[in-house]
């Protein structure tokens, strides 16, 4: 069996359907940052999953480059994340569009610290 990266964000880790988007907007609490919204849905002993949304309405014309930032910026993060209990979706401003990946990805580690999903950098082994 091939061990997997620890920063792979595999499809179990994924929120896809359009369903379960609807079930974190129903039961999420909001949590507001300056350059996206998380929506975080208490799913006790179920996996941690994650959904990204960057619309045309919300991000303009780079609705796939914003959505590809913010999956990477999580993936990062991911090793660090809750492995159970959470659903997030991370919703993109406008104002993601030009931010740079820094202030972006404090932005996002910022809630998913106040979400009470991300271990502090080092105690996991990580430096």
């Amino acid at each position: 069996m091939p061990s997997q990266h620890p920063e792979r964000l595999g499809r179990e880790h994924r929120l896809r359907s359009g369903r379960d988007f609807v079930l974190v907007k129903q039961d999420g609490r909001p949590l507001r940052g300056r350059h996206c919204l998380m929506l975080v849905a208490a799913r006790p002993g179920e996996p941690t999953r994650v959904g990204f949304i960057a619309s045309k309405k919300g991000v303009g014309g780079a609705v796939e480059r914003n959505r590809r930032r913010l999956r990477e910026i999580v993936r990062r993060r991911w090793p660090r994340v809750a492995r159970q209990g959470y659903w997030f979706v991370i919703v993109a401003f406008r104002s993601a569009i030009g931010a740079p990946h820094q202030e972006l990805a404090d932005d996002i580690e910022r809630l998913l610290a106040e979400a009470g999903a991300l271990a502090p950098i080092g105690s996991l082994g990580h430096p």
